[in-house]
């Protein structure tokens, strides 16, 4: 009865956290952010325990470097103490990126992705009404002077003295 229901119940599951619910998300990224990095430092520690005991090196891993000749030209022995740290760095190294990306968009997922929604949503338009300005005077103004009046202020304002003259 449990080999039906144990199959069904991985189904729901998996549906489940394929919906795009911000809690379900958030807990998913989480979950990797962890088991990958749990898994580099187990890879670390590994490679670590490998340089005093070189001897316990399992039995398939020799076997699958000889399944790729280019890469067994380019790694020391298996029997060195550093191989396992020549394989486990790059590997490692290699899985840095995801992790860092692992980590932002965790960050990111939940709440501040529905607060960033709405600070970047449109704000609702607002109907400005035009101020009527007063009727300004278009073109240039013109005051008419008589001539008499121009001589009189001309004549006030010091006019020109002639060229050459002394007092």
């Amino acid at each position: 009865m449990s080999e039906q229901i144990i199959p069904w119940a991985g189904l729901a599951l998996a549906a489940l956290l394929c919906l795009p619910i911000a809690g379900l998300q958030k807990l998913v990224l989480e979950l990797s952010a962890w088991a990958l990095r749990l898994g580099m430092l187990t890879l670390l520690g590994a490679a670590g325990y490998m340089w005093f005991y070189p001897e316990q090196l399992p039995a398939e891993i020799a076997s699958a470097l000889r399944d790729f000749p280019r890469l067994k030209e380019i790694l020391p022995e298996p029997t060195a103490p550093h191989f396992a740290m020549s394989i486990a760095v790059p590997v490692v190294l290699a899985l840095v990126p995801l992790l860092g990306v692992l980590d932002v968009t965790r960050k990111l997922a939940g709440r501040p992705v529905r607060r960033l929604r709405l600070l970047t949503a449109a704000p609702p338009v607002e109907q400005v009404q035009p101020v009527a300005l007063p009727p300004a005077r278009t073109g240039i103004v013109v005051r008419r002077v008589d001539r008499r009046a121009a001589a009189d202020a001309i004549v006030t304002a010091g006019g020109r003295q002639p060229v050459g003259a002394a007092h």
